[in-house]
């Protein structure tokens, strides 16, 4: 077949290259490498697109065939780095900017991450990270190279149990100041911490903050007046067991005069302290227009072992 018959058959390398990384960026990083076997002209195209996911199933190739006993944990270490290695080779390849990333932190290894977030707050702009880890049940610190994505828009950082991600600010941290949404979800973090990162969030319109412990406290006031332009916010009740609500609650702390919607989740934990916070909200959100309470029911049984089962539904 002549060339100029393949190109009539191949309609989608003709299209305009931005309408090519649009459709790229639908892919995961990983099948979106694998168009590079099509064509020389495609060898090269998934590279400039401006999505990276580097996410669960990188890793999993290399832990699936791992296995277990003292004689293999040299092989199991070597797969990490080698993963770590393949990682590296991928930001190598890069020829366009970088705007939206997702990194899988693994389970036993982050070895990989603080290089990888150095290089990409010196050399992309990146507006959207996600860092997940749903494996991990040690504690794990985030590199302070986090607070130098200063072109962030959203942010949000979630793993499986409670502080398995710990979150502390660098002693000099210039802010986000186009970040508009942020997801902290069983994270580790310090109210000293939340509120430094909070006040430094002058354009955060939507806030998840589903925090465990920390061994601080801080006042309703002193979170309230860091969320000046806040809309959407969803919480728990964890959060008022490090908060000091006011002792007078007829006089309302700062008001929350841009919050539309609440999301109040597990509600089913709900204690005095948690009653007494969600009430704080309404009376501080004059324009409230949405209150969404989460509940959660957990039942066991033992079909071929223990099993918990969780129903929920939204008021």
């Amino acid at each position: 077949m002549h060339k100029a018959e393949r190109m009539s058959l191949d309609r989608i390398s003709t299209l305009p290259q931005p309408i090519l990384e649009a459709i790229l960026c639908h892919l995961s990083t990983k099948e979106a490498a694998r168009t590079s076997i099509l064509s020389r002209e495609w060898r090269y195209k998934w590279t400039t697109i401006p999505k990276l996911e580097l996410s669960h199933s990188v890793w999993c190739e290399s832990a699936s065939n791992q296995t277990s006993g003292i004689a293999s944990s040299r092989r199991n270490r070597n797969m990490r780095c080698k993963s770590c290695y393949d990682m590296q080779h991928i930001l190598l390849l890069r020829q366009g900017p970088i705007h939206e990333l997702s990194f899988y932190i693994p389970e036993d290894d982050c070895l990989g991450l603080d290089p990888i977030m150095l290089h990409l707050s010196r050399n992309h702009p990146v507006k959207k990270l996600t860092l997940s880890n749903w494996d991990c049940y040690s504690s794990y610190k985030l590199p302070t190279s986090l607070f130098s994505f200063h072109h962030l828009t959203d942010l949000d950082i979630n793993c499986l149990d409670i502080n398995c991600l710990d979150l502390d600010h660098p002693q000099i941290f210039n802010g986000f100041g186009s970040l508009k949404t942020l997801c902290l979800r069983f994270v580790g973090i310090s109210s000293k911490t939340l509120l430094c990162l909070l006040s430094n969030c002058p354009s955060l319109k939507t806030l998840t903050l589903l925090v465990g412990y920390a061994d601080d406290k801080c006042t309703v006031n002193e979170l309230f007046e860091c969320l000046p332009m806040i809309e959407h916010l969803t919480t728990w009740p964890r959060v008022s067991r490090w908060l000091v609500l006011d002792l007078v609650l007829q006089v309302l702390p700062t008001s929350l005069i841009h919050l539309k919607d609440i999301c109040f989740e597990q509600i089913f934990r709900v204690h005095g302290y948690g009653l007494a916070f969600l009430l704080v909200l309404i009376k501080c959100s004059p324009n409230l227009e949405t209150i969404k309470l989460e509940m959660m029911i957990v039942r066991n049984t033992s079909l071929y072992g223990k099993n918990i089962q969780m129903f929920g539904w939204s008021i």
